[in-house]
Parts: C-alpha cells; sequence; structure tokens
C-alpha cells in the first residue's frame, strides 16, 4: 500500500511534470496540485516501464536496421577507415600454409 511522504520536487522535474498534466490529466498546468504531480509522475513511470518492456522484446538489430532505415542512404563516414594501412604488397601465405600441415599431419 503507498505511504504518504514528502518529497522535494526540483524546479525542473516539477516543470516536466506540469507539460504532461494535459495528456494525462486534461488540466492546465497551474491547476495541478501536488497530489496530481505523483500521479502524473506515477503515469509517466508506467509508461516508461511498457516502453522500456516493448524494447527488450524487440531484438537489438532491429532497431538498428530501422534507425539505420531512417536515415537512409547518407554515408556518415568514409567507406575505408584512415585508421587502417593499405597494403602495396601481396601478403605472404606461407605461415597459413604451414599451419595448414600442421593440421593435416595431426588428423
Amino acid at each position: 500500500m503507498a505511504e504518504n511522504r514528502r518529497v522535494r520536487l526540483e524546479p525542473h522535474i516539477e516543470e516536466y511534470l506540469q507539460t504532461h498534466a494535459v495528456r494525462v490529466l486534461g488540466k492546465a498546468p497551474a491547476q495541478i496540485t501536488g497530489a496530481e504531480l505523483t500521479t502524473i509522475a506515477n503515469a509517466l513511470l508506467y509508461e516508461h516501464k511498457l516502453a522500456h518492456g516493448l524494447l527488450t522484446q524487440i531484438p537489438l538489430i532491429r532497431v538498428f536496421n530501422w534507425f539505420t532505415g531512417l536515415i537512409g542512404n547518407k554515408t556518415i563516414s568514409s567507406s575505408i577507415p584512415a585508421s587502417l594501412p593499405i597494403k602495396s604488397e601481396a601478403e605472404n601465405y606461407d605461415f597459413d600454409a604451414q599451419l595448414g600441415d600442421l593440421f593435416e599431419e595431426v588428423v
């Protein structure tokens, strides 16, 4: 059961709660009482809990794909990162071949 406790609200939090007064309670922000601020806070916390629950049910990759779909074909960075060196010489695969030979000998 809920207990009656007095809590001091910071001014910016009270203003935030009052901005939701019309949507949650249908009252103007100037007409809100302290008890109604509690009701608004509870409603916002409940909505946050529901949104968080829905988000945990959606795999992260779907959210990422949806977000990148909003961006469209805009590129954020260049196709080749500057931190990766570009090799101009042919790679030497001798070590890979020796490692493969060792694996074949064991099997």
